[in-house]
């Protein structure tokens, strides 16, 4: 059996981003330094793999699962070392040469899916039909060759050149360039224009495909289905040709549709991407965390188009992501926009977008009459419990500045309001995060556990205070620590921790006040001392804005 060349395994492995590689198969998100994730070789409940993008190495504190990529899709896919280096060829487009061991020859596979996209290339520029069509639509000779679209003619075409090259059939059925019906193999995307969609480094993984045909009955795209190489929850079309613009303009347009996209790069937009039929989620955080990249929602102005956005927008608000929602009037979107020569609209549109967390207040807010004091006091409800999902700097700049003219009520309502509840939401209780967020930050941050070393005791925690005393003498891991960090849901910067901490203190010294004020045991002196020192360690926390031990 032929197998790699060294030297192909050599340039695999100099081209592998292990970060990139590991959020094909599994949801990883950015903690300090490296990267976490939910280890997929046990029972893990809470984010227990760390990757290191500069070592290329992963490893499971729990289990001991650890390697490169290479180790990991062998473990993931449960395959052979050459076939693990045959997957991750297909997300860098790269060709492995083989050596013949029998006769010493040597060469080179390309992958089923990037000979096919070929094909189907080949065929759209012999088939003036349907250049044309693409010609109507706005498309350039250029851009219809950057972007490899191509067609797929009748089914049996791409039958015969699967047989011509010989190309796996097996495969073809696996990466779905044919189905099965009746026992019959059919091209899954006959008479259709291919859009090959392809991994961060420019390997076909998968195609969407658009009908010609009129028929309502017919659906008018169709994605290539799931497969070890594609998730369409983890990929963004357009993405291998606009991250050299992205990374030099740290910003993302990011739209709905594969002719947005190319329209857009024809235009110079060429920072443009789409999404594959889902809304942005935590799959797309290894590509949108990259280089404190600004996103640009530039969803269609449909009622459907509206609701993704503001999914959107929730979804990056959470992860504090600079940007905004481009809003395009008269229900145009970047395509109508390009055709109708209306790009520098489009750079004014881009330029007042609006910030992911004022679209979705104002989304909240539309949908209460504000005239109705119940119905306002619900939208102030609806949009403190939005806002308790944000970082908490961000918080106290809305609370100031932007609820109180959006809600067209005092600042002073919205401050007792909010307090209240963020007061509830951190006073240690068997029901709240407040004290797991605290812990989890000082496990995963050296400074921030020696901060807290400095003003916490095991008095402050009532939920956690066995898990305090673990992580306090250098226990690392053990059950409850594991348990820990599945109900936490933040691991704070050392800024936002030394603002959490001095929120929870507060909270704890405001609590303590109330108790002793009822407590019969204490008269006198004894009360009036015990107070009065809370209250200047309060007057510190809220006033100074400084850290003291209460």
């Amino acid at each position: 059996m032929p197998s790699i060349t060294q030297a192909s395994i050599d340039l695999l492995k100099s081209n592998i981003d292990i970060v990139d590689l590991i959020s094909h198969y599994i949801d990883v998100s950015r903690v300090g330094i490296n990267f976490m994730a939910l280890c997929p070789f046990h029972d893990d409940k809470t984010p227990s793999l760390s990757i290191s993008q500069a070592k290329g190495l992963y490893h499971c504190h729990a289990c001991g699962a650890s390697g490169d990529g290479i180790k990991f899709v062998m473990q993931h896919q449960n395959v052979g070392f050459q076939d693990a280096l045959e997957i991750i060829a297909s997300f860098y487009r790269i060709s492995l040469e083989y050596v013949d061991h029998e006769n010493g020859a040597s060469k080179k596979k390309s992958h089923i899916l990037d000979s096919i996209a070929s094909f189907y290339h080949n065929n759209l520029l012999n088939n003036q039909d349907v250049l044309q069509y693409l010609f109507s639509r706005g498309l350039s000779m250029d851009s219809i060759r950057n972007f490899k679209i191509g067609y797929c003619g009748a089914s049996f075409e791409t039958q015969k050149a699967l047989q011509e090259h010989s190309l796996s059939y097996k495969e073809a059925l696996e990466y779905g360039i044919l189905i099965e019906s009746y026992n019959r193999p059919y091209a899954r995307f006959s008479n259709r224009i291919t859009f090959p969609i392809c991994s961060a480094n420019g390997s076909v993984v998968g195609f969407g495909g658009r009908t010609l045909s009129n028929d309502k009955h017919i659906a008018k795209y169709i994605n290539s289905h799931q497969s070890k190489i594609f998730n369409k929850s983890k990929i963004l079309y357009g993405y291998n040709l606009a991250r050299q613009s992205i990374y030099k303009q740290k910003s993302m347009i990011v739209c709905e549709g594969y002719l947005d996209v190319i329209l857009l790069h024809q235009a110079g937009f060429c920072n443009a991407v789409a999404t594959l039929g889902t809304a942005l989620n935590n799959g797309h955080l290894g590509i949108i965390n990259k280089d404190n990249t600004s996103i640009y929602m530039c969803y269609d102005g449909d009622i459907a188009g509206i609701n993704a956005a503001c999914k959107a927008a929730r979804f990056l608000s959470k992860h504090s992501k600079d940007g905004g929602v481009v809003l395009l009037r008269d229900g145009l979107d970047p395509a109508d926009m390009i055709l109708q020569h209306k790009e520098d609209d489009f750079r004014l549109a881009l330029k007042h977008a609006k910030s992911f967390i004022d679209f979705v207040l104002e989304d909240i807010v539309m949908k209460f009459d504000l005239k109705n004091p119940i119905q306002k006091q619900q939208a102030l409800q609806a949009s403190l419990e939005f806002m308790h999902t944000l970082n908490p700097l961000i918080q106290d700049d809305y609370k100031a500045l932007k609820l109180p003219q959006l809600l067209n009520i005092q600042k002073r309502h919205i401050t007792k309001k909010y307090e209240k509840q963020k007061d509830i939401a951190i006073i240690p209780s068997f029901d709240n995060i407040s004290e797991a967020n605290i812990l989890v930050s000082m496990l995963d941050n050296e400074e921030n556990f020696y901060l807290g070393m400095q003003f916490l005791d095991i008095k402050h925690f009532m939920t956690y205070r066995e898990e305090f005393s673990m992580i306090s003498n250098g226990i690392r891991e053990h059950d409850k620590i594991m348990t820990l960090r599945f109900k936490s849901n933040a691991s704070f910067s050392n800024k936002e921790f030394a603002y959490e901490l001095r929120i929870f203190l507060l909270a704890y010294a405001k609590n303590l006040v109330n108790n002793i004020s009822r407590d019969s045991n204490l008269i006198g002196m004894a009360r009036i001392e015990a107070i009065g020192k809370l209250r200047n360690a309060i007057r510190i926390l809220e006033l100074e804005r400084r850290l003291v031990v209460v």
